[in-house]
């Protein structure tokens, strides 16, 4: 065979290759065009187009969010949450129901992408992790939360779960940014055997990641992000994949356990607009502006409409998410942690900006908490990572194996060096060295 029948095969199979992903492309893209016709006949039947507009600043939200839901282990909440309860006002425990609510929306219908273009997805750690989670949702539900109350909120203060969900944030992103100062890491796509020690790392992340999630709305995807790409050394293409997934599965959980069984989703409007049931129950709030079951002053509907800051937020959802997902495809493992790093370096300041507590109004408990959870939490995550081969029974880095290019991962400055070497060599006239006996780390 010539080397022209060669070339005519290898083109054939790239063009048969680009042609399937743009069909997955396509089937993925209905899904979305499925949601957005299925709302305009629901809005539109049931005369809900002024009840959307009223809440346009959660459709507006949630542009940024549901990118943001398909492209990071973050999720979407990681918007919506402090948005809402940081700038918007809104109580948490209704900030939280809305992010799993719309998170159902848009990480399910980036799920469904993610699956039908065949993205790499560590599904064995998705298997372990994800049960795991759903036990850490219900438990925190049951254990933390107060359902007497409208709105199902957590027993822990509002303050102190923002700021728990944001020390989190940032170790991830202190630990992603430390990780990627290196010039060449190995790039791993598949998970090690899973082993009685990498089995339990899963299964409290699942757990820790699930009580968060029941808190704050999001949380079961960095936990899980953490684990496979920061301890077990995956690279990040597969590790955002893998934590859309589970938060998917965990934000349905939630949907179905607080917005319908719960009947949070199940908002009572007067003619005013304002919203006075809940679940069915009428609410309001008293002389102290406690919301309470009962009855009572009407309440804002730009804050406690929770159906109608949903219902706007659906269409922008539903395709933000999938086109998230199909960004991170395009892009390097490098470029995905800087706009991670960048994403929980905007969340942090957020944090400090806005929430009483810290900057506005101190409170000097609040304030401890923070620092010493910082230190805590950013440590320990540091210690795991430099010891995490000996603590999760990892095999080291085999270096007599051959260092294709798709195996490595070099920065920027690496590269100029590698090329300058070789420069120098050529100048020397000297053969270039070969790739194995460049230093790797």
């Amino acid at each position: 065979m010539s080397v022209g029948d060669w070339e005519s095969m290898i083109e054939a199979g790239r063009q048969e290759r680009a042609a399937v992903n743009r069909h997955r492309a396509r089937v993925a893209l209905a899904v979305s065009t499925v949601i957005l016709a299925g709302w305009l006949v629901y809005v539109t039947a049931t005369g809900q187009w002024g009840r959307v507009g009223g809440q346009w600043v959660s459709a507006v939200t949630m542009v940024s969010g549901s990118f943001v839901a398909g492209s990071t282990p973050q999720g979407g909440g990681a918007v919506a949450f402090p948005v809402f309860t940081k700038v918007l006002d809104v109580d948490a425990e209704v900030a939280r129901t809305f992010s799993l609510s719309i998170q159902t929306v848009g990480m399910g219908t980036a799920a469904i992408a993610i699956v039908l273009t065949r993205r790499l997805v560590a599904w064995r750690a998705v298997a372990v992790a994800l049960p795991a989670a759903v036990v850490g949702f219900l438990v925190g539900a049951l254990l933390l939360g107060r359902r007497d109350e409208p709105f199902w909120p957590s027993r822990l203060p509002g303050p102190y779960v923002k700021v728990t969900f944001t020390l989190l944030v940032a170790a991830m992103a202190v630990v992603v940014f430390l990780g990627y100062r290196a010039q060449l890491i190995e790039r791993v796509v598949r998970l090690p055997q899973l082993r009685p020690r990498i089995v339990a790392a899963l299964v409290i992340t699942g757990v820790t990641g699930g009580v968060l999630s029941w808190l704050v709305g999001s949380g079961a995807d960095v936990t899980l992000y953490l684990t496979i790409v920061v301890l077990l050394g995956l690279s990040p293409r597969v590790g955002i994949p893998s934590s859309v997934v589970v938060m998917a599965g965990v934000s349905i959980v939630g949907f179905v356990v607080l917005g319908l069984m719960d009947g949070q989703l199940s908002i009572g409007i007067d003619e005013q607009g304002q919203v006075t049931a809940v679940g069915g129950e009428a609410i309001g709030s008293g002389a102290d502006e406690t919301v309470a079951f009962g009855g009572g002053a009407p309440l804002d509907e730009s804050r406690y409409d929770l159906f109608g800051l949903w219902l706007a937020a659906v269409p922008v959802v539903g395709f933000g998410a999938p086109l998230g997902s199909w960004a991170v495809s395009k892009v390097t493992d490098r470029q995905l942690a800087r706009f991670v790093v960048a994403l929980a370096t905007a969340e942090t300041v957020s944090t400090v900006i806005f929430l009483d507590g810290l900057v506005r109004a101190p409170d000097i408990a609040l304030i401890v908490y923070a620092v010493l959870g910082a230190l805590v939490v950013i440590g320990g995550l540091w210690l795991l990572e430099r010891n995490r081969r000996m603590l999760l029974g990892l095999a080291p880095v085999d270096l007599d194996r051959s260092f294709t290019r798709s195996r490595l991962d070099t920065g920027r400055r690496f590269r100029e060096q590698l090329a300058a070497h070789d420069e120098h060599v050529r100048d020397d006239g000297q053969e270039p060295a070969t790739p194995k006996e460049h230093e790797g780390k």
